[in-house]
């Protein structure tokens, strides 16, 4: 509906300062950029981890490239987080047509590896399925558990609202990002969903992996080859959540810095038409945390911020409807 109505970059900043006035909509601005620069920090830093854990599994402890991914054990530098931070970072530098053409091709990639896994997690894990899925809450977590492992996923369902921070670019936002967003939510909620669901019925859940989830259910099973796959697809399509991350963060800048409640650095566009200063700017903060900051510590700091941006969202659309209501028109 927000989409629908007011089709700029800033998504829930945007948003909030037509409706509810400039303090409000900072403060949304502060909560997203959390989200992007968060969420884009802690799926490279998860990366980095698969990668350790892969490369320990796969080539041995003492293998050189196991050094490489771990050289100080103990502490909290991560080379390989490094890494992938900055090569997407790079490629958005070169600009969104680049940047356009690797996201689809690695979106397809992803959903490609997810099916594979639910698919054939599902055929394995059958039998034991009604053994594994009971009892179906944990007596140690209860309800509080199920609420807390909601808070723990909760940016993983930020997509559709990166979808709204890009309606500046978009052709023809009123039509195409009220469906971009409908299409994002269903289709990540299924894949999610459906994830989860095989993954918990593949194995009992105390014996599930926080970092190797379906490889190492799959290797449980007896089924090495497809406990490469998957480990090796998550290596290879996890970048890409990266770099769909932090690519919002400089159209939010830019909408902030034209408002004029941040410098103008962050709004200048260069020849090309690439916001190279804001995404230099972003892009820098993003490497630093991903590569000094355990994902534990970044988990919940982004879910806060999340539910809040989302809670002003909220409040936005009932303040759209009113102001609406006032005036004499109908609403999306």
């Amino acid at each position: 509906e927000l989409a629908g109505k007011i089709p700029e970059a800033g998504s829930a900043y945007s948003y909030a300062s037509v409706t509810l006035g400039e303090y409000p909509a900072f403060l949304a601005a502060c909560c997203l950029t959390l989200n992007y620069v968060g969420s884009a920090s802690a799926v490279a830093r998860s990366w980095g981890d698969k990668v350790s854990v892969w490369s320990e599994a796969e080539l041995g402890s003492e293998h050189w490239f196991s050094r490489l991914c771990d050289p100080w054990p103990g502490s909290t530098w991560n080379p390989m987080a490094f890494l992938v931070a900055m090569g997407s970072v790079t490629l958005l530098l070169k600009g969104v047509e680049e940047s356009k053409w690797a996201t689809n091709v690695f979106t397809y990639l992803k959903v490609g590896l997810v099916t594979f896994m639910v698919v054939l997690g599902a055929y394995l894990g059958y039998p034991d399925f009604k053994a594994n899925m009971s009892p179906l809450v944990p007596p140690e977590f209860g309800i509080n558990g199920i609420f807390r492992g909601a808070t723990s996923c909760f940016f993983g369902y930020i997509g559709f609202d990166e979808a709204c921070c890009l309606g500046g670019e978009a052709l023809d936002p009123q039509r195409t990002l009220p469906r971009a967003v409908i299409w994002t939510i269903s289709i990540v909620t299924l894949l999610y969903m459906a994830a989860a669901v095989v993954l918990t019925g593949m194995q009992p859940y105390v014996d599930i992996s926080g970092e190797s989830g379906f490889p190492d259910a799959f290797r449980a099973h007896g089924v090495g080859w497809a406990a490469q796959i998957s480990a090796a697809g998550e290596i290879i399509t996890l970048p890409i959540v990266v770099l769909i991350s932090i690519l919002a963060q400089p159209r939010l800048q830019w909408a902030v810095a034209r408002d004029g409640l941040i410098p103008q650095v962050f709004a200048e566009v260069d020849e090309r038409g690439n916001l190279w200063k804001g995404t230099l700017y972003s892009g820098s903060l993003m490497i630093a945390v991903a590569t000094f900051v355990p994902f534990g510590y970044l988990d919940d700091t982004i879910s806060i911020g999340i539910l809040l941006a989302f809670c002003i969202t909220n409040w936005s659309v009932i303040s759209l409807r009113y102001q609406t209501a006032e005036d004499g028109k109908h609403s999306v």
